[in-house]
């Protein structure tokens, strides 16, 4: 049972409205970890501001969801895991690179190295070690790449946290286990949702 309150958007008022509103323009609905989100307009906006701006990224918008994606597997997010495996087809992610996302691991080479170094950065804290920084460099990723790949694992553990937190109530298909998408007869509608 969710433990945090969902603000309902017929009954916002004032800012927390307007982002509601733009929200619901943005996805065409209102994703229930933004209700939880909206308990503070602060929050709600300082997140969507974020997510916006990292929609501009260098690294592009498939890399930064696939480093979501681990992040939300990482810190045993179901929501964060669902909603992204959910819209991760109109951000151009095909199931193997849903899977990618999801199991740190990519037959790309480059995307491999980002993601391997996502899960370092999650596992030490930020605390990467020189090894670690050298092996992404050596995969062509720069200090403003770098930056925006630790922005992306910073963002996904907002979402994770928070919603682990609130145990929100998923109010999309909950995404299958990762070992189910591992079989070759997963398509892209099972390994996102069921």
């Amino acid at each position: 049972m969710q433990r945090l309150i969902s603000v309902n958007p017929q009954v916002a008022t004032g800012r927390t409205k307007e982002l509601l509103d733009t929200v619901q323009q943005a996805f065409g609905m209102i994703p229930n970890t933004a209700r939880v989100m909206a308990n503070s307009p602060a929050v709600l906006d300082s997140f969507l501001a974020f997510s916006t701006a990292m929609g501009g990224a260098g690294i592009g918008t498939k890399l930064h969801n696939q480093l979501k994606l681990t992040t939300s597997e990482t810190n045993s997010c179901s929501y964060c895991t669902s909603i992204l495996s959910a819209v991760a087809p109109s951000a151009g992610l095909t199931a193997d690179d849903i899977l990618a996302g999801r199991t740190g691991n990519s037959e790309d080479r480059r995307t491999k190295a980002a993601l391997a170094f996502a899960s370092d950065v999650l596992e030490s804290r930020g605390k990467v070690s020189n090894q670690q920084l050298t092996a992404v460099r050596d995969h062509g990723f720069g200090d403003s790449e770098i930056v925006e790949i630790v922005a992306s694992v910073v963002l996904g553990c907002f979402t994770n946290f928070l919603n682990n937190v609130a145990d929100t109530d998923l109010d999309i298909p909950k995404a299958e286990p990762v070992e189910a998408c591992a079989t070759s007869t997963c398509g892209t509608e099972a390994c996102s949702a069921h």
